[in-house]
């Protein structure tokens, strides 16, 4: 019955398995500080990008004479940066959205965001690494083709959803669905709803424990119930986590100290084979990568993956090739995943300029949190009560990019910026079981003795982070409406007054966070993500893809013609500064 349950959810499975954690740890993990790393980081991509198109330019020079060369030649694409809002089971946006940014300026030289942003920002970072990126026929790549090879890479996340079966990648969130609707059909919500505390605390045991299951759910759920001095208030509290799944309620502090059903670590290692996948890591077929990008890179310019999926090239289609080479790679890595190197143990802007952001709880609040945790897990009443000068927004990256973060070169005077704070250059494995983890998916989680990451709610518009981590040019990926419900309950939960809530998140105020990250954006790609079902696919990527794009800065260059979606003023709440709703 479970697996019958779990295949029926398998067209939802891996948008919610990339997309946990809305606008949104389950074990304990330290994170390293900025003194344990090097200030020292892997050239960008888009710095080699550079340096080869220099070499291919000067090699032109000394071979042609000066009088005949192109000058009709269109010019480079300005470099961007992308800041990412999370949005939750809606992530397919970003990779549609972002495809079509890359075929307009090539590719990225950083990308920031939390929460579910902070899993696009993971595969951006694999798919820079992908060794034939900037390796076009004849040479190194101009920007403009490595952007389109680099687009291709986005939309083929599409036809990874599509390979996936119940057992894959795909299981390790949405299978939930499959085991709160298993758990429906066995009739325990009517058992806790008539007071049979013991059968109901039996079922969920037993089912939580089965062989189908057990690899799936967050163990820390069992243990509370099987440990619980009061069993009725804990298998009440986890029955109404069940029925809630999803809903991102943020008006009870419970959700900070109750266990969480999904399993993050466990999501981090299977989100490790996407990324492994797209960086090459494992048996690298160059020949097999090499007829993709080249084929299918600039041939599917201006299409999504629908569309250039059934390009013919030398008699094959793109969508065939690139399903022969995602099923090769996969019976051939996962056997030995456990033995070879996993891109998920990859640091944090160990290739690629990246912030990823979690919010923390310092000082006081995390000890707060500390006794309402002993509280909670002893069936004691609890009180969260913190504050929010306590509440920072961390960010993991490179020594030399979060220290920018934190020293605010740029000289904003936002309370965002001022709460920002490093959390040095963690693995990804550690980052991705923390940051997607929000609370109401997962309890609040100890980094250290002063320190408790509860979710990366904090900063859904790193404009002004990549601004002071260096990058000039920075493009907010985001949708159209007002700050997120869910981050301003979260944040008035912990402490957060109305006078905060004003300078964070109100677009009215010019001065706010939200609307001095819309001013400074040197563009801003508005998308209507919310008014999208996550489930449907085509949909998605036709509004993320065409979505309009509101420029301010006049000197961004896109490679080729001007995309038609561009404007100056496109009105929208969300995305057009003074715009309010």
């Amino acid at each position: 019955m479970l697996h019958r349950t779990m295949t029926a959810w398998a067209t939802a499975t891996v948008v919610l398995t990339l997309g946990c954690g809305g606008e949104t740890t389950t074990q304990a993990t330290d994170t390293a500080t900025v003194a344990d790393v090097e200030d020292v980081v892997d050239t960008s991509v888009a710095d080699t990008l550079q340096a080869d198109t220099a070499v291919a330019d000067t090699a032109v020079a000394d071979t042609e004479p000066a009088d005949t060369a192109d000058t009709s030649a269109p010019p480079e694409p300005t470099p961007v940066c992308v800041a990412i809002r999370g949005n939750g089971e809606l992530i397919t946006a970003h990779f549609a959205a972002l495809a079509r940014i890359a075929e307009l300026f090539g590719p990225f030289d950083g990308v920031a965001g939390g929460s579910s942003a902070s899993i696009t920002s993971f595969l951006t970072e694999s798919m820079h690494m992908n060794p034939l990126l900037l390796a076009c026929p004849g040479g190194p790549c101009t920007r403009a083709q490595a952007g389109a090879r680099l687009a291709l890479l986005y939309k083929s996340l599409f036809g990874y959803i599509g390979a996936m079966t119940d057992r894959d990648e795909a299981v390790a969130v949405t299978a939930i669905l499959g085991v709160i609707q298993v758990a429906k059909d066995q009739g325990i919500g009517e058992l806790v709803s008539a007071n049979k505390i013991s059968e109901a605390w039996s079922a969920l045991v037993t089912l939580f424990e089965s062989d189908d299951v057990r690899d799936l759910v967050n163990q820390e759920v069992v243990e509370l119930l099987k440990n619980s001095p009061d069993k009725a208030k804990h298998v009440k509290d986890i029955w109404a986590e069940m029925s809630s799944f999803g809903g991102f309620g943020a008006d009870d502090p419970i959700i900070f100290v109750r266990p969480g059903l999904i399993n993050f670590p466990g999501l981090a290692e299977k989100l490790g084979r996407i990324g492994s996948f797209y960086a090459g890591y494992g048996t690298f077929d160059e020949a097999g990568w090499r007829a993709f990008l080249d084929g299918c890179g600039e041939a599917g310019v201006g299409q999504v993956w629908p569309i250039v999926a059934t390009i013919d090239v030398d008699g094959v289609s793109c969508g065939d090739r690139f399903a022969t080479l995602l099923s090769a790679w996969r019976a051939d890595f996962i056997p030995q995943e456990k033995t070879v190197t996993n891109r998920i143990d990859d640091r944090v802007g160990q290739h690629l300029r990246v912030l990823a952001i979690t919010s923390v709880l310092t000082g006081a609040a995390a000890q707060a949190f500390q006794t309402a945790l002993t509280n909670y897990f002893d069936a004691d009443a609890f009180t969260l009560d913190v504050a929010f000068a306590d509440v920072k927004a961390g960010y993991w990256g490179a020594a030399v990019d979060v220290s920018g973060v934190v020293s605010n070169p740029e000289g904003f005077a936002d309370l965002k910026t001022s709460k920002a704070m490093t959390l040095g250059q963690a693995t990804w494995r550690e980052v991705i079981s923390l940051s997607p983890a929000e609370p109401g998916l997962a309890r609040a989680q100890v980094l250290d003795a002063t320190r408790v990451s509860a979710g990366g709610w904090p900063d859904l518009e790193p404009v002004l982070a990549l601004r002071n981590a260096g990058c000039e040019h920075v493009i907010y990926l985001t949708r159209r409406g007002e700050a997120s419900g869910f981050g301003r309950g979260v944040a008035a939960l912990l402490g957060a007054s109305a006078a905060d809530d004003t300078a964070l998140y109100d677009l009215g105020v010019a001065t706010s966070s939200f609307s001095t990250s819309l001013t400074e954006a040197a563009g801003v790609w508005c998308t209507d993500w919310n008014n999208v079902s996550a489930f449907d696919l085509t949909a998605m990527q036709a509004d993320a893809y065409n979505a309009p794009f509101e420029v301010h800065d006049d000197t961004l260059v896109p490679a080729g013609p001007a995309y038609s979606g561009t404007t100056a003023n496109a009105n929208l709440v969300g995305c057009t500064p003074g715009v309010t709703p």
